[in-house]
């Protein structure tokens, strides 16, 4: 099976505005550091990472929005030049994105309808004939309704805001999707509605999804393997459910013991404490209770098995994080998320055609993995 994207050693950075001296450059911000990872086709692969992990970067990196200071991404085997305009376009028509905060994404002067058709006019691929046609069928897909098309940004609640964006990012058929943080902002019963409307476009459109988020309870609802950033270092990847029922890296560890769940017999007392990324090293040992001589050096990437890579040094000398870790449940096969079934009756679209979700409770939980 091909990958979809295929990224190697991928470093962004960022000039800083604070000067180091007078006559002197001011210092660059790596805000992705020798990033490596693929996914595959049809795969949901899940993101997650602290505020300022560089989860934001890599995306608007996959759309071209910026410029890698170095590595290669490679979308369908075609290496990336992003010097070169046609290679931008290439994929900027086979990637899209859904953004976090779509107040802010979607322009306030247009209409719904306007908003999307802006995406096939940039894309010049379908003729102005045809306009009418794929919005109605993208809108049908996506859960928009057509008395929706003429309203207003603001005159929308935040599904149906999040529905519009990403009738704007699939109107123009694409290879991946890049969801950035695309539930945050609503609430539970509204979350579920766009996860089904995510489940149910991945089977139709056939493309792969890059998932990210805070929320590790959504990412093993809907992801087959996981990422985890630290201060633009990827210390973990590997299957979503190896990683939630076992996480290797002591970060990992700590991240996956404090997500709270419905069935925690207790809520364990926290600290909560900055963490300060090491300057050399490894970037999570100021805070790490395992941390060692070693760690002043860049760990290696190693292969656990089945995948799991682990970026740490306890592990090539055969020891164990001395992290305490919550009792971890095993993650059942479709976890149970409730969807009040009016609205989602409301709001979905029902089809008729094979493989397509029903109206009613229906549950948006991950393909078999590819």
């Amino acid at each position: 099976m091909t990958n979809t994207i295929d990224i190697e050693h991928l470093t962004v950075s960022f000039r800083s505005k604070r000067r180091a001296a007078l006559f002197r450059k001011s210092p660059r911000v790596k805000a992705l550091d020798d990033i490596s990872l693929h996914i595959k086709e049809g795969e949901t692969f899940g993101l997650t990472g602290e505020t300022g992990s560089g989860k934001s970067t890599l995306a608007k990196v996959l759309v071209g929005l910026y410029k890698p200071t170095s590595g290669t991404v490679r979308l369908l085997g075609k290496e990336i030049d992003f010097e070169d305009k046609n290679d931008i376009a290439y994929l900027r028509q086979n990637v899209g994105i859904v953004l976090q905060d779509p107040v802010r994404s979607l322009n306030p002067r247009l209409t719904v309808e306007e908003i999307v058709t802006e995406a096939l006019i940039a894309s010049k691929t379908f003729p102005k004939e045809k306009y009418k046609e794929r919005i109605d069928h993208i809108a049908r897909l996506v859960g928009v309704t057509k008395d929706l098309l003429p309203r207003y940004p603001r005159e929308l609640s935040g599904g149906q805001r999040q529905r519009v964006s990403l009738a704007r990012a699939l109107v123009v058929p694409k290879k991946l999707l890049v969801l950035d943080e695309p539930t945050s902002a609503l609430d539970v019963s509204i979350q579920a509605q766009v996860l089904n409307t995510l489940k149910k476009l991945k089977s139709e459109l056939d493309m792969s999804f890059l998932f990210i988020t805070h929320d590790i309870n959504v990412i093993k609802y809907v992801s087959h393997r996981l990422g985890v950033l630290f201060y633009g270092k990827l210390v973990e990847t590997g299957d979503v459910r190896d990683i939630a029922m076992a996480p290797k890296h002591p970060y990992t560890q700590k991240l996956i013991s404090n997500v709270l769940t419905l069935g925690m017999p207790s809520v364990r007392e926290v600290s909560i404490t900055e963490h300060r990324p090491a300057p050399t090293g490894c970037r999570y040992r100021l805070v790490c209770k395992s941390a060692f001589g070693k760690c002043h050096d860049i760990p290696p990437a190693l292969n656990l098995g089945s995948g799991h890579i682990v970026s740490c040094f306890l592990y090539e000398e055969g020891l164990t994080p001395l992290e305490e870790l919550a009792p971890v449940k095993a993650v059942p096969e479709r976890p149970s998320l409730a969807i009040p079934v009016p609205e989602l009756a409301t709001h979905q679209v029902p089809d008729s055609g094979p493989g397509a979700a029903s109206a009613e409770g229906t549950r948006a939980s991950p393909d078999p993995a590819p």
